[in-house]
Protein backbone atom coordinates (compact mmCIF):
# COMPACT_ATOMS: atom_id res chain seq x y z
CA UNK A 1 0.00 0.00 0.00
CA UNK A 2 2.73 2.38 0.50
CA UNK A 3 4.11 2.07 -2.43
CA UNK A 4 1.14 3.06 -4.39
CA UNK A 5 0.86 6.27 -1.37
CA UNK A 6 4.37 7.30 -2.88
CA UNK A 7 3.52 6.93 -6.35
CA UNK A 8 0.27 8.81 -6.25
CA UNK A 9 2.44 11.44 -4.48
CA UNK A 10 5.21 11.55 -6.91
CA UNK A 11 2.57 11.76 -9.44
CA UNK A 12 0.26 14.85 -8.04
CA UNK A 13 4.13 16.88 -7.21
CA UNK A 14 4.82 16.19 -10.68
CA UNK A 15 1.61 16.99 -12.29
CA UNK A 16 0.75 20.25 -10.37
CA UNK A 17 4.85 21.16 -11.02
CA UNK A 18 4.33 20.79 -14.19
CA UNK A 19 1.62 23.62 -14.63
CA UNK A 20 3.88 26.20 -13.03
CA UNK A 21 4.62 29.08 -15.41
CA UNK A 22 8.01 30.35 -15.48
CA UNK A 23 6.41 33.81 -14.69
CA UNK A 24 6.61 32.87 -10.95
CA UNK A 25 10.93 32.64 -11.04
CA UNK A 26 11.35 36.58 -12.77
CA UNK A 27 14.24 38.19 -12.01
CA UNK A 28 15.00 41.81 -11.30
CA UNK A 29 14.78 43.48 -14.84
CA UNK A 30 17.20 46.66 -15.05
CA UNK A 31 18.07 48.66 -17.83
CA UNK A 32 21.59 48.33 -18.96
CA UNK A 33 24.33 50.75 -20.62
CA UNK A 34 21.69 51.73 -23.29
CA UNK A 35 20.12 54.27 -20.85
CA UNK A 36 22.21 56.19 -22.37
CA UNK A 37 20.81 56.81 -25.04
CA UNK A 38 17.69 59.01 -23.58
CA UNK A 39 19.73 60.90 -20.84
CA UNK A 40 17.16 63.70 -20.15
CA UNK A 41 15.88 63.37 -16.36
CA UNK A 42 13.15 66.05 -15.11
CA UNK A 43 11.37 68.66 -16.50
CA UNK A 44 13.00 71.20 -18.51
CA UNK A 45 13.61 73.14 -21.34
CA UNK A 46 15.89 72.49 -24.13
CA UNK A 47 17.00 75.23 -26.65
CA UNK A 48 16.90 73.95 -30.46
CA UNK A 49 18.27 76.04 -33.34
CA UNK A 50 16.65 76.18 -37.14
CA UNK A 51 17.56 75.99 -40.26
CA UNK A 52 17.33 80.02 -40.64
CA UNK A 53 19.25 80.56 -37.17
CA UNK A 54 15.93 81.03 -35.26
CA UNK A 55 16.49 79.43 -31.76
CA UNK A 56 13.37 77.95 -29.56
CA UNK A 57 13.16 75.99 -26.92
CA UNK A 58 10.69 73.23 -26.04
CA UNK A 59 9.63 71.81 -23.07
CA UNK A 60 11.34 68.34 -22.22
CA UNK A 61 10.33 65.61 -19.94
CA UNK A 62 12.53 62.55 -19.08
CA UNK A 63 11.70 59.76 -16.13
CA UNK A 64 13.25 56.64 -14.66
CA UNK A 65 10.56 54.56 -13.21
CA UNK A 66 10.93 51.64 -11.10
CA UNK A 67 8.17 49.70 -10.25
CA UNK A 68 7.83 46.46 -8.13
CA UNK A 69 5.60 43.75 -10.14
CA UNK A 70 4.45 41.05 -8.37
CA UNK A 71 3.93 37.22 -10.30
CA UNK A 72 1.31 35.35 -10.49
CA UNK A 73 2.67 33.37 -7.73
CA UNK A 74 2.61 36.26 -5.18
CA UNK A 75 6.68 36.94 -5.86
CA UNK A 76 7.89 40.49 -6.21
CA UNK A 77 10.68 41.72 -8.62
CA UNK A 78 11.73 45.15 -10.19
CA UNK A 79 10.74 46.12 -13.48
CA UNK A 80 13.08 49.47 -14.50
CA UNK A 81 11.75 51.86 -17.85
CA UNK A 82 12.53 55.17 -18.93
CA UNK A 83 10.49 57.86 -20.55
CA UNK A 84 11.37 60.82 -22.56
CA UNK A 85 9.21 63.49 -24.59
CA UNK A 86 9.90 66.57 -25.85
CA UNK A 87 6.94 68.35 -26.34
CA UNK A 88 7.08 70.91 -29.46
CA UNK A 89 4.01 73.19 -29.06
CA UNK A 90 1.87 74.86 -25.86
CA UNK A 91 -0.84 72.39 -26.31
CA UNK A 92 1.16 69.23 -26.65
CA UNK A 93 -0.26 67.61 -29.83
CA UNK A 94 2.88 67.71 -31.44
CA UNK A 95 6.24 65.81 -29.71
CA UNK A 96 8.59 63.34 -29.83
CA UNK A 97 8.47 60.48 -27.07
CA UNK A 98 10.97 57.51 -26.63
CA UNK A 99 10.69 54.90 -24.19
CA UNK A 100 13.56 52.46 -23.05
CA UNK A 101 12.67 49.26 -21.86
CA UNK A 102 15.21 46.69 -19.13
CA UNK A 103 15.19 44.71 -22.54
CA UNK A 104 17.76 47.04 -24.48
CA UNK A 105 14.25 47.36 -25.78
CA UNK A 106 14.07 51.36 -27.65
CA UNK A 107 10.42 52.72 -28.80
CA UNK A 108 9.33 55.81 -29.76
CA UNK A 109 6.34 57.23 -31.61
CA UNK A 110 5.85 61.11 -33.15
CA UNK A 111 3.16 63.04 -33.75
CA UNK A 112 1.89 66.33 -35.16
CA UNK A 113 -2.20 67.25 -35.03
CA UNK A 114 -3.18 64.38 -32.96
CA UNK A 115 -1.94 62.53 -35.93
CA UNK A 116 1.26 59.98 -35.84
CA UNK A 117 4.39 60.69 -37.75
CA UNK A 118 5.91 57.44 -36.96
CA UNK A 119 5.48 54.84 -33.79
CA UNK A 120 7.80 52.12 -33.89
CA UNK A 121 9.01 49.21 -31.33
CA UNK A 122 12.77 47.45 -31.44
CA UNK A 123 14.05 51.11 -32.88
CA UNK A 124 17.41 49.43 -32.04
CA UNK A 125 16.73 46.47 -34.63
CA UNK A 126 15.14 48.94 -36.88
CA UNK A 127 18.25 50.94 -37.21
CA UNK A 128 20.15 47.73 -37.92
CA UNK A 129 18.42 47.02 -40.69
CA UNK A 130 18.28 50.61 -41.97
CA UNK A 131 14.58 50.74 -43.59
CA UNK A 132 12.43 52.58 -40.83
CA UNK A 133 15.44 53.88 -38.50
CA UNK A 134 19.47 53.91 -39.41
CA UNK A 135 22.70 53.60 -37.35
CA UNK A 136 24.62 56.87 -38.51
CA UNK A 137 27.95 57.25 -37.32
CA UNK A 138 29.90 61.20 -36.80
CA UNK A 139 27.17 62.62 -37.50
CA UNK A 140 27.06 66.68 -37.42
CA UNK A 141 24.01 68.46 -35.72
CA UNK A 142 23.77 72.05 -35.75
CA UNK A 143 27.18 72.98 -34.74
CA UNK A 144 28.18 69.60 -33.03
CA UNK A 145 29.08 66.17 -34.32
CA UNK A 146 27.58 63.37 -32.14
CA UNK A 147 30.30 59.99 -32.62
CA UNK A 148 27.25 57.39 -32.41
CA UNK A 149 23.54 58.27 -33.72
CA UNK A 150 20.23 56.80 -35.04
CA UNK A 151 18.07 58.49 -37.75
CA UNK A 152 14.35 57.63 -37.34
CA UNK A 153 12.41 58.02 -40.85
CA UNK A 154 8.97 59.29 -40.81
CA UNK A 155 6.74 56.17 -41.78
CA UNK A 156 5.60 57.57 -45.37
CA UNK A 157 1.45 56.78 -44.42
CA UNK A 158 1.29 59.19 -41.72
CA UNK A 159 1.57 63.14 -41.10
CA UNK A 160 3.89 64.54 -42.55
CA UNK A 161 4.83 67.67 -40.64
CA UNK A 162 7.14 66.22 -38.00
CA UNK A 163 9.71 63.76 -39.72
CA UNK A 164 13.23 62.61 -39.64
CA UNK A 165 13.98 62.50 -35.76
CA UNK A 166 17.89 62.28 -34.44
CA UNK A 167 18.59 60.41 -31.64
CA UNK A 168 22.52 60.44 -30.45
CA UNK A 169 23.91 57.96 -27.65
CA UNK A 170 24.87 59.79 -24.54
CA UNK A 171 22.68 63.07 -25.82
CA UNK A 172 18.96 61.87 -26.55
CA UNK A 173 16.46 63.99 -29.08
CA UNK A 174 19.36 65.81 -31.14
CA UNK A 175 17.70 66.97 -34.54
CA UNK A 176 14.43 66.48 -36.22
CA UNK A 177 12.34 68.48 -39.09
CA UNK A 178 9.15 70.15 -38.02
CA UNK A 179 6.91 71.44 -40.09
CA UNK A 180 9.79 72.13 -43.18
CA UNK A 181 12.06 72.87 -40.88
CA UNK A 182 15.41 71.53 -39.93
CA UNK A 183 16.06 71.80 -35.70
CA UNK A 184 19.23 70.94 -33.87
CA UNK A 185 19.91 71.23 -30.54
CA UNK A 186 21.73 74.34 -29.43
Amino acid sequence: MSTKVVILSLFIYFFTTSFQCSKCHVKDMYIDKSRSWIPQRGTSQLSFVDDTGNSTSFLAKGVDTTVVNTTDCGDTYNYEYITNVLYLNAAHTDSIHFSLFNTANLEGRASANNAYSFSMFDIFGKAREGVQAKNIFNFTAGNKTYQQGILVFRNEYFAAELDSVFLANNAGIVAFKYYGRHYSLR
